[in-house]
């Protein structure tokens, strides 16, 4: 059994409390383990600005994975970003996605590495706005829009707009990785993307492995890093089929269920133990 040197982390439901804050017993306990030489990696759908602003709200330096697997950025003490990895739609394929989403009557963001775009303000893309802490820019319609983007965000909070989104992912299945980080929400991103591929590309700077990485997340986005990590942990709020793949299961992000993770000695002995 591989002795784990780093830890993934999901961050919407996972990381985050449900008002999208650190709690101070999961800040406490990512911080103390990264102070023991543990390399921090957080993987979500946000795009890098974001997640550089969450690992220095921890007081930790380390690696973001953005856009569901879609850019790979390392972030140092003097929030200095540097770029590894990204990876775009093809922007004609994603502009034909986009408008036939929004002929749809589904909502749609267009995220790029600097900004995301949007047809109005209104709405989802307002609940995202204060989720993300920043503003779309808004283009009506999505049309004239000359930048590829990272990451399609399709949504939709109504039965019939997500009977509409899982037959857009099974449409697209063929050219484009598309996974639910939430039951309203399809992240669109290039064939092959995820995060699990990513954090293997961190792993290369570091000589690091898949096997020596812990990844904790609660989604559809997050199964490909559970089901390949050393150590793969479900959030106990996560869908039935994100807890299949997972070794181990915690308690929700309400009841810091990160923080509980890493307080196991069991967990502790695999960081910091002698490997069997």
């Amino acid at each position: 059994m591989s002795r784990l040197r780093a830890i993934a982390l999901d961050v919407d439901g996972t990381l985050l409390d449900s008002s999208h804050d650190i709690s101070p017993a999961v800040k406490k306990s990512i911080h103390d383990i990264w102070q023991q030489g543990v390399q921090v990696i957080l993987a979500s759908g946000r795009h890098v600005g974001s997640l550089s602003q969450l690992l220095m709200e921890l007081g930790v330096e380390g690696y973001v994975v953005a856009f569901s697997g879609g850019a790979v950025a390392r972030v140092d003490s003097n929030k200095r970003v540097e770029i590894i990895l990204q990876q775009r739609l093809e922007l004609a394929h994603a502009e034909k996605m986009a408008h036939e989403a929004l002929a749809n009557g589904l909502s749609v963001a267009w995220s790029t590495m600097d900004h995301w775009y949007t047809p109005d303000a209104m709405g989802l893309y307002r609940q995202e706005a204060r989720v993300l802490r920043q503003e779309p820019v808004v283009v009506p319609g999505l049309r004239g829009l000359n930048v590829a983007p990272h990451k399609l965000q399709i949504m939709s909070h109504n039965a019939e707009g997500i009977v509409c989104l899982r037959a857009m992912r099974d449409a697209i299945a063929s050219r484009c990785s598309a996974v639910f980080s939430h039951d309203y929400m399809l992240e669109i991103m290039p064939k092959g993307t995820n995060k699990a591929a990513a954090l293997t590309k961190i792993g290369q700077f570091h000589g690091i492995t898949l096997s020596e990485m812990m990844a904790i997340g609660d989604a559809e986005n997050d199964i490909e890093m559970l089901r390949h990590a050393g150590l793969g942990v479900a959030m106990g709020h996560a869908p039935d089929t994100v807890k299949a793949v997972a070794d181990w299961i915690t308690l929700t992000n309400g009841e810091d269920g990160v923080a509980f993770a890493l307080e196991q000695d069991w967990l502790l002995q695999r960081f910091f133990g002698v490997p069997d």
